[in-house]
C-alpha cells in the first residue's frame, strides 16, 4: 500500500480531531459501556475494519475497487506513519534520555570543575602564603655570607636553637663595599617583616640570628673604623719623623689633617649604619669604642705638638695677658680645624644625637682634670685634652700674680677678646672651647678674690701714714684730685674700680662692704691723728671730705651694702647642760633632762648691718662735730658769757656783756674766715660747703638772740642797756653779713 501524501496526511489528522471532539460529547455512561477500553483514533478504527469488510464483501465495482485499493494503500501508508512516528517517538525519548543524562553529566563536570578551581585556587593562596615569607628565611645563609658570617642549622629535632651565626673573621670583607651596605639593607627588611608576623613558628629564633648578623656587622664596621684610624695614625707618626722642620700643624694640608681623610668612609660607614636603624642590644657600646679611638689617636699626636707649641710661647714673653691672648687664639684654630675634621670624618657634626653621651662633669679640682676628661661627648674630651698644656702654662703665672691689673685684664681677654670676639661668632664649631676658657676665668678671679683680699688687708686696713699722708691742706693744692685723697681712700676706689666688672656681684658685694668698712676706720684714725697734729679744724674737714668722697664713689656701684648674719646662742644650752649632773635622775617636773629638752635648744640670733647707713651715720657725725668745733671756736666768747649766766641765774653787769659782745665781734672777724677758708679748701663745693657753714652761722644767731631777749629780761632799762643793745645789733649784723 502506498504511502498517504501531504494532504492525505493533513486530512486525516483533522478528521481524527473531529472524531476526538464528537467522543468527546458523548456521556459518561456512553463512554464507560461503548469505550470502556482506550479510544480508537480513525486510523486504527479504519484499520480494523478495512479487511473484515473486503473479507465479507462482494466484488466491487471497478471504481469502487480502484478506490478502494488507493484506500488500502493509504491505510498502508497511514500504518508506515505511524510506525514511522513511534520509531520517530523512540528515538526523540531516547534522545531526550540521552539529553538529560548529558545534562546531568555536564553538571557534575561543571560541579567538579568548580570545586577543583576553589581547591586550585585555595592551594595557590596557600602557595603564595607559603612562599611570601620563605624568603625571608632562606635568605639568611647568603646574607651572613654578604657579612663575613656563616650560618650553621642543626638537624637534631630536639635542639632548642636551630640556627647558629658563627663570628665573623676579620679582614674577610671590606664593610664599605656595596654589598655589604645592601646585605644590611635586606636585614633590616627580614627583620622588620618577621616582627610584624610573629605568629610565625620559627620567628623568634630568625629574629635573634638576624639581630646577631647585624651585631656582627656593627662590630666588623668597628674595628674596621679603628684599623683605619690607627693606620692614619702611623702614616702621620711615620710622615712627620721624616721631617727636620715641621709645618704648621692646624694647616689642612698637614699630615695631621690630610692622612686623617683616608679614614673618613670607614668612620662614616659605622655612624651612618648606627643612626638608620635602632640600636641592637649589645651595640651601644661599638660607636663610643670608635670616638674613644679616634679621640686617642688625635690626642697622641696632636698633643706633643701643641705642648711643644705652647711651651716656645709661654717661654719667649714673661707677660701673662699676651701668653693668653695668642694661646687662646691658637686654641680657637685649633677647635674648628678639629671641627671641621670630625664633620668629615663621620659625615655629622659633633653635636649630632648619635655622638651625645654623658654630661660635662664639673669638678672644682683643678688638678682633676683627667675626672673631666672622662666625661662629656668626644669632641668635648679631645678639645678639652688639647687645651690642658695651654692650662698648665697659664696657672702657674696666675698663681703668682698679685697685680690687680693684670688679672683684670686676664678676664677681659679671656672674655672680649676670646668668648665674645672669637669663639661664639664661629657658632658650634668652637663653642666646646668655652669649658676650657671660662675654668680659666673662674681661676683668674679666685686669684682675683684673694689678691683683692690681700690688698685691703695690706693696703687699706695695714696702712701705715707717713708725715707727707697727712700733710693736710697742703696736699689738696695738688694738681689731680687723686693725690688729693688720703691714701686708703684712694686705694679703696681703686680697688672696687678695677675689680667690679671682673668678679660675681655677690663676691664684689662681700668685698666692697669690707673695703668700705675698713676705709671708714683706716679714715677715722687719719682724722685723729691730724687732729692731734694740726687741730680739730684740719682733722674734721679731712674726714668730712673723705667721707663725702667715699660716698660718693661707691653709689655707682649697684650693690647692696646690707649685711645680714646669723649665729647660734649655746647659752641656753650651756645652762641647761651645767644643770643635767645635778638632778638628771629627778622626777620631779623641774628635772634638768626635761629642761635640757625643752629649754636647751639655742637660739639664732639675726644681725642685720648696712655699711652704708654706717658711713652715712659717720658722715652726720663727723658734720656735727665739726659744726660744734666751728661754732665753739668762733662764739667762744658769748658762749663763755651765757655758760656763767646759766650758772649764776642771771647776766653779768652790762660792761661785762659790752666787753664779751666786743670780743665776739673780734673773734667772728678774726676765725670765720679762715673757718670758711678752710672749709672751702677742703670741700671745693659750694652745696657742701653751705651746708656745713649754714649751721655755724645759725648757732651764732641763736646765741645772740638768747643774750638778746636776757638782756630784755635782766634789764628792763632801754636807756641803761643802750650801748649793749647797740653791740648786739653790731653782733647781728656781723653774722648776717657772713
Amino acid at each position: 500500500m502506498a504511502l498517504l501524501t501531504t494532504e492525505q496526511e493533513a486530512l486525516l489528522a483533522s478528521l481524527e480531531r473531529v472524531w476526538q471532539q464528537h467522543l468527546g460529547a458523548t456521556s459518561a455512561k456512553d463512554a464507560t459501556t461503548a469505550f470502556s477500553k482506550a479510544p480508537m483514533s480513525l486510523k486504527n478504527y479504519y484499520a480494523s475494519h478495512v479487511s473484515t469488510a473486503s473479507a465479507t464483501a462482494p466484488l466491487l465495482p471497478p471504481a469502487v475497487d480502484a478506490f478502494h485499493q488507493r484506500a488500502v494503500a493509504c491505510v498502508n501508508a497511514s500504518n508506515a506513519v505511524v510506525e514511522h512516528t513511534q520509531a520517530s517517538l523512540g528515538l526523540l525519548q531516547e534522545m531526550e534520555d540521552r539529553h538529560a543524562s548529558v545534562v546531568a553529566l555536564t553538571g557534575a563536570l561543571y560541579e567538579s570543575f568548580e570545586t577543583l578551581l576553589h581547591e586550585l585556587d585555595a592551594l595557590e593562596g596557600k602557595l603564595k602564603a607559603m612562599s611570601t615569607p620563605l624568603p625571608y628565611f632562606t635568605r639568611i645563609s647568603s646574607l651572613a655570607k654578604s657579612l663575613g658570617s656563616h650560618i650553621d642549622f642543626s638537624s637534631k629535632p630536639d635542639a632548642s636553637v636551630h640556627v647558629h651565626v658563627r663570628p665573623y673573621t676579620f679582614g674577610t670583607i671590606d664593610p664599605t663595599a656595596p654589598a655589604f651596605t645592601e646585605a644590611i639593607r635586606v636585614i633590616d627588611e627580614c627583620t622588620g617583616y618577621l616582627q610584624e608576623h610573629m605568629e610565625f613558628k620559627d620567628t623568634e629564633m630568625y629574629l635573634a640570628a638576624y639581630n646577631q648578623l647585624l651585631l656582627h656587622a656593627s662590630h666588623c664596621l668597628k674595628d674596621y673604623a679603628i684599623a683605619a684610624l690607627e693606620s692614619a695614625k702611623d702614616h702621620v707618626a711615620a710622615a712627620n719623623s721624616k721631617r727636620t722642620v715641621h709645618a704648621d700643624i692646624l694647616d689642612p694640608a698637614s699630615t695631621y689633617y690630610a692622612q686623617f681623610q683616608v679614614a673618613a668612609p670607614a668612620c662614616q660607614a659605622i655612624a651612618k649604619h648606627l643612626e638608620q636603624r635602632t640600636v641592637t642590644p649589645g651595640s651601644e657600646q661599638f660607636m663610643l669604642d670608635v670616638l674613644d679611638a679616634y679621640v686617642g689617636q688625635r690626642v697622641a699626636l696632636l698633643l706633643p705638638a701643641v705642648t711643644t707649641h705652647l711651651h716656645a710661647l709661654d717661654g719667649s714673653t714673661s707677660d701673662l695677658v699676651h701668653v693668653l691672648r695668642v694661646g687662646c687664639q691658637f686654641l680657637v684654630r685649633m677647635c674648628q680645624a678639629e671641627h671641621t675634621l670630625f664633620t668629615n670624618m663621620f659625615g655629622a657634626p659633633p653635636s649630632a644625637s648619635i655622638f651625645a653621651s654623658t654630661p660635662l662633669y664639673e669638678d672644682d679640682d683643678d688638678d682633676d682634670v683627667a675626672a673631666d676628661e672622662l666625661d662629656g661627648n668626644a669632641f668635648q674630651r679631645l678639645v678639652l685634652q688639647l687645651c690642658y698644656p695651654l692650662y698648665q702654662c697659664i696657672r702657674p703665672r696666675m698663681i703668682h700674680e698679685q697685680d690687680l691689673e693684670i688679672l683684670c685684664e686676664s678676664i677681659e681677654v679671656l672674655r672680649s677678646e676670646i668668648m665674645e670676639a672669637q669663639i661664639r661668632p664661629r657658632g658650634v664649631a668652637t663653642e666646646v672651647l668655652e669649658a676650657a676658657i671660662e675654668r680659666m676665668v673662674g681661676d683668674a678671679q679666685e686669684r682675683l678674690i684673694l689678691c683683692t683680699q690681700k690688698f685691703i688687708r695690706d693696703e687699706i686696713e695695714g696702712f701705715y701714714p707717713s708725715p707727707s699722708d697727712l700733710d693736710y691742706p697742703a696736699k689738696l693744692q695738688a694738681t689731680s684730685v687723686y693725690a688729693t685723697w688720703y691714701p686708703t681712700l684712694e686705694h679703696t676706689l681703686m680697688c672696687l674700680s678695677k675689680v667690679y666688672r671682673y668678679l660675681h656681684m655677690h663676691i664684689f658685694t662681700e668685698l666692697a662692704q669690707d673695703a668700705v668698712s675698713i676705709c671708714t676706720a683706716s679714715l677715722k684714725m687719719a682724722a685723729a691723728d691730724l687732729t692731734a697734729q694740726k687741730g680739730p679744724c684740719d682733722g674734721g674737714l679731712f674726714l668730712v671730705k673723705h667721707l663725702l668722697t667715699l660716698r660718693e664713689r661707691i653709689t655707682p656701684f649697684d650693690i647692696q651694702f646690707s649685711i645680714t648674719e646669723k649665729s647660734l646662742d649655746f647659752t641656753s644650752t650651756t645652762d641647761a647642760m651645767g644643770n643635767v649632773l645635778s638632778d638628771a635622775f629627778s622626777l620631779s617636773l623641774d628635772n634638768s633632762v626635761l629642761g635640757l629638752l625643752t629649754h636647751g635648744i639655742p637660739h639664732v640670733n639675726t644681725t642685720t648691718s648696712d655699711v652704708k647707713k654706717d658711713l652715712e651715720h659717720e658722715l652726720k657725725k663727723a658734720c656735727t662735730t665739726f659744726i660744734e668745733f666751728g661754732l665753739l671756736m668762733a662764739a667762744r666768747p658769748l658762749s663763755t658769757l651765757l655758760r656763767k649766766a646759766q650758772v649764776a641765774k642771771a647776766l653779768p653787769p652790762l660792761p661785762v656783756v659790752a666787753a664779751a659782745l666786743v670780743e665776739l665781734e673780734q673773734t667772728m672777724q678774726t676765725h670765720i674766715p679762715k673757718l670758711r677758708d678752710a672749709i672751702h679748701t677742703y670741700l671745693m663745693h659750694p652745696s657742701t660747703e653751705a651746708i656745713l657753714f649754714q649751721p655755724i652761722q645759725k648757732g651764732l644767731l641763736e646765741a645772740i638772740e638768747q643774750l638778746k631777749m636776757q638782756l630784755e629780761q635782766q634789764y628792763p632799762n632801754l636807756d641803761a642797756r643802750a650801748d649793749v643793745d647797740a653791740r648786739v645789733q653790731v653782733a647781728l649784723s656781723c653774722v648776717l653779713q657772713l
